[in-house]
């Protein structure tokens, strides 16, 4: 009996004195998302007077998946969208009038590496991207450049979208 008072002292150090294995130091975020903004063909940043539809569509196997990720944003001046996990990702953006009339649309082709970063067993592992190239359409943008080819859960431009823009459409 004497000695449980030493043994409970001796367990409370324990405790104590060792954190336990559960801590969590997961990133507070751990999506990554290419950053994309829209530029006018000066270079500065503009919002669209579209409304604009985002398609992200990549091959499973021999299948076509499509998920819509942004529907009707009206006055759009960056995007932020998911790359997939193959090695490249399609957007399709549809653009649509302020009376609603369809304009058109361009598609955007993403070519990159993937990059698995594991931090702990408690966060799980997060995806990081290597752009290597970028393919698209000139219906209504005019070119694109790549800003930062690394695309990690860092929020950062990745890509300028020019547009060429007339002075009622700033």
């Amino acid at each position: 009996m004497k000695r449980l008072p030493i043994i409970a002292s001796i367990m409370l150090l324990l405790v104590l004195a060792f954190p336990a294995c559960e801590v969590e130091n997961c990133p507070p975020n751990s999506m990554t998302y290419a950053h994309f903004t829209l530029v006018d063909q000066n270079g500065k940043t503009f919002k669209t007077s579209d409304t604009l539809t985002v398609i992200g569509q990549t091959y499973i196997q021999d299948s076509l998946v499509c998920d819509t990720f942004i529907n009707k944003e009206n006055g759009a001046s960056s995007l932020q969208l998911p790359l997939s996990y193959n090695d490249e990702t399609r957007f399709v953006i549809a653009y649509r009038s302020l009376d609603h009339r369809f304009v058109g649309t361009d598609t955007i082709l993403i070519k990159h590496h993937n990059k698995p970063y594991f931090t702990n067993l408690d966060c799980g592992t997060m995806m990081f991207y290597t752009l290597t190239d970028v393919q698209y359409t000139h219906h209504r943008l005019d070119s694109l450049v790549m800003t930062n080819p690394n695309i990690d859960n860092n929020e950062k431009e990745n890509i300028q979208i020019y547009f060429t823009v007339s002075t009622t459409d700033e």
